[in-house]
């Protein structure tokens, strides 16, 4: 079920970066990779490159990313899969 979700997530944060930053920072291609699917070395480069950028312009990254997904819902039920008949 993450994959869907995280590949969304980082979809939406790539897209944050390239808004905020230019698809030309250095930090843009650390993004990218994540949301293309790149697995657990790519999700800990996002979270080194987000520290890098410091606090105060991840925390508008993580605001822009957050804004972009509830502005389209349609990507969580996407990876949503129900596990049988609950009660």
């Amino acid at each position: 079920m993450f994959e869907a979700e995280g590949e969304a997530f980082f979809a939406a944060l790539r897209d944050a970066v390239a808004k905020r930053l230019g698809a030309d920072h250095p930090c843009f291609p650390a993004f990218e990779r994540a949301a293309g699917g790149g697995g657990a070395d790519a999700t800990l480069a996002v979270q080194d490159a987000l520290n890098a950028l410091g606090t105060e312009m991840a925390t508008v990254l993580m605001a822009d990313t957050h804004k972009a997904l509830r502005e389209n819902p349609a990507v969580i039920p996407a990876g949503w899969q129900p596990s049988g008949t609950r009660h």
